[in-house]
């Protein structure tokens, strides 16, 4: 038998079609709180250009990368920021959509699952975390 233990959860909302946790991003001393989406069929971390404004971020400085869909693409760029959620700190570079009418912020296996330990009841609408080396 395997067990894992976690001393962080999270009750996430039935009515949402995600599952959500809150994420604070920071960027030198700017922090935008956010509700973001846990994806594990995302590649990366994506999140609204908005949130990069509101970091001070220039978006267009960032590095360029194109992503592709089923049936769409887009264009969003990278910057190196702090992720914080249920108290697990995590240093990566996420993507900002391009696209400003894009308003989904996105926690993907790069830069984010690659760095936390994840527990999951779906039945039960809860998130368990715990940072990668601490289970």
């Amino acid at each position: 038998m395997h067990q894992l233990e976690f001393d962080r959860f999270h009750d996430y909302s039935r009515g949402d079609e995600s599952i959500t946790l809150p994420v604070d991003l920071r960027s030198g001393s700017n922090h935008v709180p956010v509700m973001a989406s846990v994806d594990t069929g995302a590649a990366f971390c994506l999140f609204g250009a908005e949130v990069a404004e509101a970091l001070g971020l220039d978006l267009l400085s960032g590095v360029r990368k194109r992503f592709r869909t089923a049936n769409s693409g887009f264009e969003a760029y990278g910057h190196e920021v702090e992720i914080a959620a249920l108290g697990v700190v995590t240093h990566s570079t996420v993507y900002f959509f391009a696209d400003p009418t894009i308003e989904k912020n996105v926690l993907g296996r790069i830069g984010w699952l690659d760095r936390v330990c994840l527990g999951l009841v779906h039945h039960d609408n809860k998130i368990y975390l715990a940072p990668y080396d601490q289970v």
